[in-house]
């Protein structure tokens, strides 16, 4: 069963108790991420998350990390581009002294000078190793020309320029500003009782004002449709980039395009993975995957192929939309597709971490809480006429934006356009 309850501060806090388990996860889920910035603070979310686990009120680094080993459990975060998270796992057992770690991580961090020009730093390693990984960048770059002019289409680790210029007051300031708890989900999931976790957030938090819970909003990222051809000379392949738009996260179709999604590219038994790879032997790696975001999506199918396999891979790209477009799915395809799309979710759901990020997410995206049961029994449901609607009004490989990156002249694919 999920509880909710939300603080006079606005923290908002939702758990299921699993009782059958001996764990629990915990996290603070900040509403905010990467599309909230702009080219001037590119990267901030991400150095602060960096940052937070460098000293709070009561921890040093050191400790952090000696309390975290103790726990016996892991601690981490990760910034994404709507949301920023700090998370652990422990045993029961270990709920006050998990949950006395984290928040002094969250609320109290201390941002030493010092340790900000360390990070800083690492940060710009891990910008210029991202540029060094091919795919990585490629999908940087693909993200860049997608969501042109809008905070989505920025990194979400910044750029080296703006993270060198960031100073301790611009991150306090940050900080200061966005880390409030009305701007904050805490969540858990596993042997963990609700009532004791209110207790111990209002212990700590009653000494904030009273304010509503942070609407989770975010200016409107447009979907620019064209080509984009990046040479790199130092590359033996070509990463290439399909994308097309897609459902919302909240959307009523989305688990309807989840299954029309493993017909088309997720999966070996996949229709793109049997065409170009099997069929046509024109890439190793090939696939599909919708990516969801708060007021839209995007499909993307992703592959490497070598550079004199472009032309033929892009024509069977077009081939296999063209004829889903044309024919449709049939019955054995989509009940495969229902069975993997039902698995995939009950598999992934078995552990906590997992489970907590469902809750917050349908805390974020949706009017209210739906069952894992009602997901499943929906796409039990979903029909070929579903999946065939999905396919006509989303998979328009006219209205597509397409990135190549690699060694490949830009001339021969400058313009292009699917026909």
């Amino acid at each position: 069963m999920i509880k909710r309850t939300v603080l006079e501060s606005g923290l908002t806090i939702i758990s299921e108790y699993r009782p059958s388990l001996s764990t629990f996860a915990l996290s603070y889920t900040l509403k905010s991420g990467s599309r909230a910035e702009s080219t001037v603070d590119n990267g901030i979310h991400h150095l602060m998350e960096h940052m937070l686990f460098k000293g709070s009120l009561h921890y040093d680094l050191k400790e952090i990390a000696e309390i975290s080993d103790r726990l016996g459990g892991t601690l981490n975060a990760f910034t994404g581009k709507e949301v920023t998270q700090y998370y652990m796992t422990a045993i029961d057992e270990k709920l006050e002294e998990s949950f006395d770690l984290m928040t002094d991580i969250v609320m109290e961090s201390t941002l030493p000078v010092d340790e900000l020009e360390k990070e800083k730093n690492v940060v710009i390693q891990e910008i210029k190793e991202t540029e060094d990984t091919p795919d990585s960048y490629a999908f940087d770059l693909f993200y860049e020309q997608v969501f042109d002019g809008n905070g989505m289409g920025l990194p979400i680790a910044g750029r080296e320029e703006r993270i060198a210029a960031m100073d301790r007051r611009m991150a306090h300031d940050f900080y200061k500003r966005v880390y409030s708890p009305h701007n904050l989900i805490l969540a858990a999931t596993g042997k963990v009782d609700h009532d004791r976790l209110v207790e111990l957030a209002n212990t700590y938090f009653s000494r904030f004002p009273a304010k509503p819970a942070v609407d989770f909003s975010f200016p409107n990222a447009g979907f620019t449709f064209n080509t984009q051809v990046k040479h790199n000379a130092s590359l033996n392949q070509v990463y290439a980039l399909i994308g097309f738009q897609a459902p919302s996260f909240g959307a009523e179709d989305k688990f309807k395009f989840k299954v029309m999604n493993n017909i088309l590219g997720s999966g070996m038994s996949s229709r793109l993975f049997q065409s170009i790879r099997e069929d046509k032997g024109l890439a190793y790696t090939v696939s599909s995957f919708p990516d969801f975001y708060l007021e839209g999506g995007l499909c993307i199918i992703y592959s490497i192929m070598e550079p004199g396999n472009v032309g033929r891979f892009l024509e069977a790209v077009q081939e296999e939309i063209d004829l889903l477009r044309k024919n449709g799915v049939d019955e054995r395809e989509l009940e495969w597709a229902r069975d993997y799309a039902k698995g995939s979710l009950v598999l992934q759901l078995e552990s906590n971490s997992n489970m907590m990020r469902f809750h917050v997410n349908q805390e974020l995206y949706l009017p209210g809480e739906r069952s894992v049961r009602s997901i499943l029994d929906e796409v039990g449901r979903t029909t070929t006429s579903d999946v065939n609607d999905i396919i006509r009004d989303y998979l328009d490989i006219e209205n597509s934006a397409v990135l190549l990156y690699g060694n490949i002249p830009p001339q021969d694919y400058a313009g292009f356009r699917f026909k």
